[in-house]
């Protein structure tokens, strides 16, 4: 049954606090957990990547799987809200654990790390998989779906600023000095894990489902996997914004991976600004997204997107002759990154649920679930590779771990260009995926005509 209208304010902001939860565990991570294993817990940057890298890995074959299982499941909290509920405390737990330093022996650490890694990953897969797959169920609306992205996205913003600017502020400034990061980050994580827990519970709460389906269960859920996967690559709009995402994350990924080592390395912020620093292109972000929403209503999602992007690939050059120490000119480019931020992610969001629309109506059924699943596989397989290839890259180069002397200049010249070259790269040809995309507003609104008249005819029918 499809129930269409206006989303109340209150349901877009309790649908966007779910994003603010799940962007405080993913970009704590990616912001920091590489920066953590190497220069607190002390294990080679090497050895931090591979980690990184199994993990992920895992974390993405587990994502489609979680899709398919949230599509068959059956409860009185609905296919996904019931994953929220259950998984959350979970995740906020196994958050906590992953910045502890528990042993001295680094076989004992590689160990640890490799565990709790894979169990944090597979939590978030079972909160963050369905939450994802909720967004096309909540509005069959093409307008009303960018509005949702744009209060989704501010709050993953908040989420994100959190992260950034949040965990600067405990490790740095209220704990002083790296000698006490092994008490600092700990603490960070029992807050931030409470946080989550809690966050997702108000997701969870505020929510309604108005688009409901029954999926396909004749041929059982091990049957329908391969050829699940099948149907959907086949989708030429599916594979067009699987590529768009996939450039656009990864891109964004390097960018966010690759800051800590640029503020502190290359820039030398003084460690009490570190958390000014991170927060400030978060927090443009936030305060863009509105404006992204607005450009992409008149414009077309498209247009918006390519600007959008082409504007951040110019700006990230900038990295490469940042001065050391000239901290007016770095935070001028934070401030204008943040722009650039919100177009790379408020715009891709809203594009990607409208591919469901396009299944039912080629196949005959809605696989939420399976769209969101294979989607996140894919992106943590090929995120995976680029963040372990990035750390070769600064191992390659000469990177030293815990280095108290600072950096040689060939380490110091490789963090520039994983900054300022490598993501533009991935961001154009993301751009390029958009423009070739056979999705627009006309278009969709004619299919979800068709697929009223269906159900309107199926409905007679029974």
């Amino acid at each position: 049954m499809v129930k269409n209208g206006a989303i109340p304010v209150k349901e877009k902001l309790a649908y966007g606090v779910g994003d603010f939860a799940i962007n405080i565990a993913y970009t704590t991570l990616n912001f920091y957990i590489l920066f953590f294993l190497v220069n607190v817990a002390g294990l080679r940057v090497e050895i931090a990547g591979s980690i990184f890298l199994v993990a992920r890995a895992w974390d993405a074959i587990s994502d489609y799987l979680m899709g398919m299982i949230s599509d068959y499941t059956i409860s009185r909290f609905g296919r996904r809200r019931v994953y929220l509920l259950f998984g959350c405390i979970p995740l906020g737990f196994a958050f906590f654990l992953l910045w502890q330093v528990p042993f001295s022996s680094e076989v004992a650490l590689i160990i640890y790390y490799f565990c709790i890694t894979l169990i944090f990953n597979t939590a978030l897969t079972v909160v963050a998989v369905p939450y994802n797959a909720m967004m096309p169920e909540i509005s069959q609306d093409y307008d009303e779906r960018l509005n949702i992205s744009g209060y989704r996205m501010a709050l993953s913003f908040v989420g994100n600023l959190v992260a950034a600017a949040g965990v600067a502020l405990i490790v740095d400034t209220i704990f002083p000095g790296s000698e006490a990061y092994k008490e600092s980050y700990p603490v960070m994580g029992g807050i931030f894990g409470i946080i989550i827990v809690l966050s997702i519970l108000i997701t969870f709460s505020g929510t309604k489902i108005r688009v409901v389906s029954e999926p396909d269960r004749s041929k059982g859920f091990f049957g329908s996997l391969l050829p699940t996967l099948k149907d959907i690559l086949k989708l030429k709009e599916f594979r067009i914004i699987i590529g768009m995402f996939l450039f656009n994350m990864v891109a964004l990924d390097l960018v966010v991976a690759t800051f800590i080592f640029f503020l502190k390395d290359v820039i030398k912020v003084p460690e009490d600004l570190t958390f000014v620093m991170m927060g400030i292109p978060i927090m443009v972000a936030v305060l863009a997204a509105p404006f992204w929403v607005s450009i992409g209503n008149r414009w077309g999602k498209q247009k918006a997107y390519i600007s959008g992007v082409i504007y951040f690939t110019i700006l990230l050059l900038f990295c490469l002759i940042a001065p050391e120490g000239h901290l007016g000119f770095v935070i001028m480019i934070a401030i204008l990154a943040g722009i650039g931020i919100s177009a790379s992610q408020v715009i891709p969001f809203s594009i990607i649920p409208d591919v469901i629309e396009i299944d039912e109506y080629k196949n005959g059924v809605r696989r939420e679930g399976v769209f969101y699943g294979v989607t996140t596989f894919l992106y943590k397989c090929a995120s995976a590779l680029a963040i372990a290839l990035a750390s070769l890259f600064l191992g390659y180069f000469g990177y030293e771990e815990a280095s108290t002397v600072g950096q040689p200049r060939s380490a110091l010249v490789a963090i520039r260009i994983l900054m300022g070259i490598f993501p533009g790269i991935l961001f154009i040809i993301s751009a390029w995926f958009v423009k070739i995309l056979p999705i627009n507003k006309e278009r969709f609104d004619e299919i979800r005509e068709v697929l009223e008249e269906r159900r309107k005819a199926k409905a007679v029918e029974n």
